[in-house]
């Protein structure tokens, strides 16, 4: 036949039957033992999910019920046994047991059609619009936007050379199209597998992502053009009001989920509640405080909106919104992917309600001394940054993260890189009035400034990279050992965020620190587009495979002809791989480009693409030897007379 192989036999030759070459488990560790067509294979802790599930394809349906669902392609994320249960909250024996449980059970019908792949439901992809949608965002009027305002301030050797609108509107659009979009995209994927359930109602996440995306181009134009248009101000206020129906739709949904689910409250949901509660807060304000800055009568009270306003609007924001989330995240996936200790639950309560308090009173404290002026109020706002600092290192502090991880990879660096960044703005914050009274000045918003970059590119921007690099190749169902090891954007992102932190401090001392600032940004800019692309890159790379998993095989045609696609041609007949190999066709030996490119382009275009002639090609594809389906008796006419007529 077309993909004939050589006859096997299932029985041991004489000699063989106990020499059978098993991997075995570690001493101490538990393997279960199972016989497939290739022989027997120890279902091991360490055995990863594509090779499980190309043996034992019935075995899905153990993963997908402990929150697999549609992640990882046809063959599943590339991790081990191990790795999925830790991940997912799974006892690794009851894993164990169930594969096993599986594996031995007799399929029925119903069964193995369950364990077909469909194509990916809107639960199982929402996070790639959102992830698309962030890069995008930060790639243009985000992180690009602002490197053009450094460049500005930088030329211009002041702050001042940008209107206040325009750094508005750019902050915005990196806190909900940023940070806010990673967010939701990630919270939608991960947290309902965390919980072991499905998400409620996914196509509001749909709606939630229209209505944030659309809110967000709608609010950033309306706050930009404030000083030129008079419709300015209805149209960001209806911008913020279509977000705020967004994050509404958002938090509703994955209470409703959690609540369902019967997870138990530990103190990473804690913080992810948290979380969600600063970030309704926060858009309240945000869309209140935008309203009142571009009505403002006149520039005084302007500028004393921005000074009263803005700095606690962003307290809720990058300390309330963000580093609850990243916090909460922290504690449930860092000891799962990276092997870290895990924090003791009381220890965790403890920091989630010392951060807390931190966060609503320097919200209070700031808002409190503005409206007073008591300058009394104002240096309360020490102790809270002292409680918020001594919070954080109680959840840090065992990750001992100046060492190496347990299970490092290459996004290892940028989970350390953050968390030491993160100390490195609080511990500044915690020295601004000692810089004001060595700078003679009440305040210096030049190193208030600084301390902000330093938590939101060096901390949040960081950690949104290497979780997203972490998640992506696993959802998509690609090696990670395949990809590069990001130490490019790693390197730029780090070093943009020294350069603008050191110099915008220094422009306090000195007129020659504008300029680097500008070049800081644009550092920042090329390693961000450097990851997104790739990290696009590879969302693309699952989309496709799952679209050829989705569309439905076709029976094997009696000849190959220049429209069929490669991959197609490969699986009706396998042996032709040595053709295409022999006409220079050598990527074929790449799985990855076997499983992507191969599948989307035809017979036709790939031999123009390598410049072979296809009638050459076609020709030898069809005259390979492909052998008989069966072979036939021949009978004479005289004998097949007497079989017919029922003689021997």
């Amino acid at each position: 036949m077309l993909s004939a192989n050589p006859p096997s036999s299932d029985c041991p030759a004489p000699g063989q039957a106990d020499q059978t070459s098993v991997p075995q488990p570690p001493e101490g560790e538990v393997a279960v033992m199972v016989s497939s067509r290739q022989g027997n294979v120890a279902i091991t802790p360490d055995l990863l999910l594509p090779e499980l599930f190309r043996l034992h394809p019935e075995t899905r349906i153990v993963c997908d019920r402990h929150g697999l669902r549609g992640c990882g392609g046809p063959l599943g994320p590339y991790e081990s046994i191990r790795f999925f249960a830790r991940a997912h909250g799974v006892d690794e024996l009851l894993l164990l047991h169930e594969l096993k449980q599986a594996i031995a059970a007799p399929r029925s019908q119903s069964d193995r059609a369950a364990t077909e792949r469909d194509a990916p439901e809107i639960a199982d992809t929402i996070y790639r619009r959102y992830f698309l949608a962030g890069i995008a965002v930060v790639l243009s009027v985000g992180a690009s936007w602002g490197a053009w305002l450094l460049w500005t301030i930088g030329l211009n050797g002041s702050f001042r050379a940008v209107s206040v609108h325009a750094i508005n509107a750019h902050g915005e659009a990196q806190i909900f199209g940023w940070v806010g979009l990673f967010i939701m995209g990630f919270a939608y994927q991960a947290f309902p597998r965390m919980w072991q359930t499905t998400l409620v109602a996914p196509r509001l996440a749909v709606v939630a992502f229209g209505l944030m995306v659309g809110g967000l181009f709608v609010r950033t134009a309306g706050i930009t053009a404030a000083e030129a248009w008079a419709p300015a101000a209805p149209l960001a206020l209806a911008g913020g009001l279509m977000q705020l129906a967004a994050v509404g739709l958002f938090a509703g949904q994955l209470l409703v989920t959690f609540r369902r689910s019967g997870a138990a409250v530990e103190a990473y949901v804690g913080f992810v509640v948290a979380a969600l509660g600063w970030f309704m807060l926060s858009s309240v304000f945000s869309v209140w405080h935008s309203w009142h800055t571009m009505t403002a009568p006149d520039l005084d009270a302007l500028i004393w909106s921005i000074a009263t306003y803005q700095a606690p609007l962003r307290d809720l924001q990058i300390h309330g919104l963000a580093l609850f989330m990243i916090l909460g995240v922290s504690l449930r996936m860092l000891p799962a992917i990276h092997g870290l200790p895990r924090i003791p639950e009381r220890r965790a309560w403890w920091a989630l309600g010392l951060l807390t308090s931190a966060v609503v009173g320097e919200t209070a404290l700031f808002l409190v001394y503005r409206w007073t002026g008591n300058q009394l109020i104002a240096a309360g706002l020490v102790p809270t940054w002292a409680i918020m600092t001594t919070a954080v290192l109680t959840i840090t502090l065992p990750w001992r993260l100046w060492r190496p991880m347990p299970e490092p990879d290459r996004t290892g660096k940028f989970v350390r890189a953050a968390y030491a960044w993160l100390p490195v703005s609080l511990v500044m914050l915690l020295m601004m009035p000692l810089y004001n009274g060595l700078v003679g000045m009440s305040f210096s918003h030049a190193y208030y400034g600084a301390t902000r970059h330093a938590i939101t590119v060096g901390f949040i921007s960081l950690m949104i990279m290497g979780m997203a690099a972490k998640v992506v190749p696993t959802l998509n169902g690609v090696d990670p050992r395949t990809l590069s090891n990001l130490r490019g954007p790693f390197l730029l992102l780090n070093l943009g965020c020294f350069l603008r932190v050191t110099m915008q401090v220094a422009t306090d001392w000195t007129h020659y620190a504008y300029p680097p600032i500008g070049l800081s940004g644009v550092l920042e800019v090329t390693g961000l587009a450097w990851w997104g692309l790739g990290l696009a890159v590879v969302m693309r790379r699952g989309r496709l495979a799952a679209l050829v998993v989705a569309r439905p095989a076709a029976l094997a045609p009696v000849r190959i002809e220049a429209s069929h696609r490669v991959a197609d041609v490969l699986e009706w007949f396998p042996r032709t791989e040595d053709v295409f190999l022999r006409h220079g066709f050598t990527a074929l030996k790449n799985a990855v480009l076997r499983r992507t490119l191969a599948r989307q382009v035809t017979v036709a275009q790939a031999a123009a693409l390598r410049g072979v002639s296809l009638t050459a090609l076609l020709n030898d594809l069809n005259d390979l030897d492909r052998g008989p389906l069966m072979e036939l008796p021949v009978l004479s006419r005289d004998e097949f007379a007497c079989k017919k007529g029922g003689l021997p």
